[in-house]
């Protein structure tokens, strides 16, 4: 590596607290040598920073913060415009050379960049405690990296050397067991190196321990996942905030339930999602209403007061005013006919401001009759739409209640599970759930939990998979919309179609389970065996 490109340093300098830093005074910021790079404690610590950076809200599909998995789900669907990659993974039309999910080389670019750290960092002079705090934060991240490739690819080659040309450059993957065992040993080191609290948008013991729970419940490591959870629950000093819809509008300043964010900066990091996500009113014209909640993602939000799914007798759901007494959690992740926003109220009625228009048009107005609201900056002014700075919070407390909940639930049962679902569903204003409930109905109502607390924050797409639901949730499947007229003083209400027609019904098979290794990296290496049923 003779050189390296610096991004970021306005934000990285801010997260970091960097000052006087003589090196970049002298040199230009833009390139600076491998030499000099490794000879100065401040530079070492912004390299470590632009690992961090291949990170943002879309760093599940990594560099791509305009594609959100919500619209592959049946949490939503895309606008016209932004379907784009989202239409081939709905209609199952995309191959090993172009599958829209991968990822492969932004991953292992990071993972080589980690590998020449740890390199590199042996020899360095500075103190015991930054070095093990760096060496940490670049377990972490590329333990984060290599999760990413598996819960899409399943085993991996596992890469822990820069290579060189005169490397062995025919890498055989890993099994996936064996790459989950990596993954997380690679978190437990870091655990054990990382401070119990970090700067915001800075890994600490406690993300590196979240993370590993998360990990090892995709593994189906049930004890293991409940053991590591539990202590981030018990000794991590998180709590669950009070102000559930304040959690996704936080700048630079975690709440106390968050646990890791991806922190943004204007001018130097700025995400786009407000402007490709508020309602068309907010932003006319194209690009614009990007996620659009489906109707079945509506209907799951439950009753406040009673605690019932809407369907159930004596749930206390009026047909007639369907958006009145139901889970706080609906109002603060979704917009919809007299939601007030903005000083004003949402018209999502036909020929409404906000209005719903047919499936296939291709204005980006909404096709289901709601937007997103879940982490939009209802402060944020028009000349700065596609500036967001609010922080992505990737790894928060309530996330790690429920993969104890969920760990804990198959491997000894509801009991322990029951108390921590309650103190979610509690937090957020609803009814704790009723006793003496089994495993496989804990099991259901944990799955519900997780898709109401985690909503449009990236989860549902891979818990689909790693559930192995995702044939019965999405394959053949239509998902639908709510269109409202007005008239004389009185809403009607319709359920329509809303998926568009060219991706409708939605394709999911079991080869979907496992997405295909690039083409490219097969031809390169033709020790790579490509997973089955894909070219």
């Amino acid at each position: 590596m003779k050189k390296y490109f610096l991004q970021y340093i306005i934000c990285c300098l801010t997260i970091w607290g960097l000052s006087g830093c003589s090196k970049l005074d002298q040199t230009p910021v833009d390139r600076l040598s491998d030499e000099t790079i490794w000879k100065d404690p401040k530079l070492i610590q912004l390299y470590v920073a632009d690992i961090y950076a291949n990170l943002g809200i879309g760093f599940d599909l990594l560099s791509d913060d305009t594609s959100p998995l919500a619209c592959i789900t049946d949490e939503a669907r895309g606008s016209y415009s932004w379907l784009g990659a989202n239409s081939t993974v709905i209609n199952g039309a995309f191959s090993s050379v172009d599958a829209p999910l991968n990822n492969w080389t932004n991953a292992y670019k990071s993972i080589r960049k980690a590998n020449v750290f740890f390199k590199k960092i042996v020899d360095v002079k500075m103190a015991d405690a930054d070095k093990n705090n760096l060496i940490g934060q670049v377990k972490f991240l590329r333990a984060f990296y290599y999760f990413e490739l598996v819960k899409r690819f399943g085993g991996v080659p596992i890469i822990t050397e820069p290579q060189e040309l005169e490397s062995d450059l025919m890498v055989k993957r890993a099994t996936e067991a064996d790459t989950y065992t990596f993954i997380t040993k690679e978190l437990e080191d870091a655990a054990n190196l990382l401070p119990a609290t970090a700067p915001g948008g800075l890994a600490s013991k406690w993300a590196a321990k979240a993370l590993q729970g998360r990990v090892l419940l995709y593994a189906g490591q049930w004890p293991a996942a409940a053991a590591a959870s539990l202590e981030v629950i018990e000794k991590g000093g998180y709590n669950l905030s009070d102000d559930y819809s304040g959690l996704f509008t936080t700048k630079q300043h975690p709440s106390e339930e968050s646990i890791f964010e991806i922190q943004y900066l204007d001018p130097a990091k700025t995400s786009s999602y407000d402007g490709i996500n508020v309602p068309y009113f907010d932003n006319p014209g194209n690009y614009t209403s990007c996620t659009l909640p489906t109707q079945e993602m509506v209907d799951d939000y439950e009753m406040k007061v009673t605690g019932l799914a809407i369907s159930t007798p004596g749930s206390g759901y009026d047909p007639n005013h369907p958006y009145q007494g139901r889970d706080p959690r609906f109002y603060a992740s979704i917009l919809f006919e007299g939601a007030s926003w903005k000083g004003r109220t949402i018209q999502t009625r036909v020929d409404g401001t906000d209005g719903i228009v047919d499936r296939n048009s291709n204005e980006d107005r909404t096709k289901t009759g709601y937007y997103v609201r879940k982490y939009l900056d209802e402060k944020l002014p028009l000349e700065k739409i596609f500036n967001s700075t609010q922080s992505w919070v990737e790894l928060r407390l309530a996330e790690v209640m429920l993969n104890y909940a969920e760990a804990v639930n198959e491997a000894e049962g509801p009991a322990k599970a029951k108390i921590y679902i309650d103190k979610i569903r509690q937090r957020a204003g609803m009814p704790a759930i009723k006793d003496g409930l089994g495993k496989e109905d804990m099991r259901n109502l944990i799955r519900h939990e997780r898709k109401i607390e985690l909503a449009f924050e990236n989860h549902r797409y891979w818990d689909l998979r790693r559930w192995r639901i995702a044939e019965d949730v999405l394959n053949g499947k239509v998902f639908h919309g709510m269109k409202i007229t007005l008239t004389n003083g009185v809403y009607k209400y319709e359920r329509v179609e809303a998926d568009l027609g060219a991706s409708s019904p939605r394709v999911f098979t079991d080869k979907y389970y496992y997405l295909p290794i690039p083409k490219g990296e097969i031809e390169k290496n033709p020790n790579l065996e490509q997973n089955k049923d894909w070219n």
